[in-house]
């Protein structure tokens, strides 16, 4: 579902609502600029998020100290 940035502010509780149940793409000067999503599906996508950074790891069998944990992670979040 698609909404303009108006749109959200004229009725913000309806389309809360409605991001319980599907994403709800906002938009700003007619680009895409937001999503809303439920806590739940956030939290899925988080998740699978790590669980493939994990994967790429592992698969380099390459162990990281905590620094270079730290780092990665810093890294990871910038992009």
């Amino acid at each position: 579902m698609n909404i303009s940035a108006t749109e959200l502010n004229k009725r913000p509780g309806t389309y809360l609502e409605k991001a319980l149940r599907v994403p709800v793409v906002v938009e700003k000067s007619g680009r895409p600029s937001i999503v809303l999503i439920s806590y739940d599906r956030f939290i899925e996508l988080e998740n699978f998020f790590w669980g493939e950074a994990v994967k790429e790891v592992e698969k380099d069998q390459k162990f990281l100290s905590v620094d270079e944990s730290q780092n990665f992670l810093e890294d990871i979040l910038k992009k």
